[in-house]
């Protein structure tokens, strides 16, 4: 039987996608509203929200696109075509990031590996990965921004310098951890004249805000195309600013 949002109960979307019936929906709906369809040309393999589902799958399992075709009963040309149109709409869906300066914002890294060996280096995970930044709102572990993919061997500062450093506005709440000391833009932990960090209750309530950037990365890495990418190009940004979205869509609707 061919895979159908159609045909799926909640309880197998959420077990395929991570999204239940209510997201999906604004999902396709947000999506359709792009107009993708639009325009004179052959039908399609396959309806909108079933594309849309081919999409959240693939990103969700990482299954190969001979694995996704033969559950949506189509070629994996045709997999390839579905990820390639609606990939870089999906990773629009992250939008700019809001313009309110009193919220406080996390910044931090993360390695993704990556097989498109133009775009990493080998890392400190003993693979070849590719650097990514994440900046989320601890308040309710909203996703910000993502920055593009460096190769991995780069310092998050370095990244953040030249990635979101240079996109984003200046802000004056952002902090980060010790990885990015010596950047202007981030609050890093106050250090001692010796150079060590002062673990003081100041240091205590950044460590808890910390920890929330590094649970929201996790969450987002529960989506295992950020585990093992084997796409290239510029799909890895997509992939990362688009599992970004569908994590604040899980946060919107409940």
């Amino acid at each position: 039987m061919r895979l159908s949002l159609v045909r799926c109960k909640n309880v197998e979307l959420r077990a395929w996608t991570g999204l239940t019936w209510p997201q999906m929906r604004s999902l396709v709906e947000q999506l359709w509203e792009r107009k993708l369809d639009a325009g004179h040309g052959r039908n399609r393999a396959l309806p909108f929200p079933d594309r849309v589902l081919l999409l959240v799958l693939a990103y969700r399992t990482n299954l190969t696109m001979q694995q996704i075709a033969s559950l949506s009963g189509t070629t994996d040309s045709t997999v390839h075509r579905v990820l390639s149109r609606l990939a870089p709409h999906l990773a629009e869906l992250l939008g700019p990031p809001p313009a309110d300066r009193r919220e406080l914002r996390v910044v931090d890294g993360t390695l993704i590996p990556v097989h498109d060996q133009s775009r990493t280096a080998k890392s400190k995970n003993y693979r070849r990965s590719a650097n990514v930044q994440a900046v989320c709102r601890p308040r309710d572990r909203r996703v910000v921004a993502v920055s593009d993919a460096w190769p991995g061997n780069r310092n998050d500062v370095v990244v953040y310098r030249e990635t979101l450093g240079r996109s984003l506005p200046d802000h004056p709440r952002i902090s980060g951890d010790g990885g990015y000391r010596g950047c202007d833009q981030i609050r890093t932990p106050r250090r001692g004249p010796d150079g060590r960090i002062v673990k003081d209750r100041t240091y205590k309530r950044f460590r808890k805000r910390r920890a929330v950037a590094e649970h929201t990365i996790a969450r987002l890495k529960d989506h295992q195309i950020l585990r093992q990418c084997r796409r290239r190009g510029d799909a890895i940004n997509h992939a990362v600013a688009g599992v970004a979205a569908l994590h604040n869509l899980n946060l919107d609707i409940r």
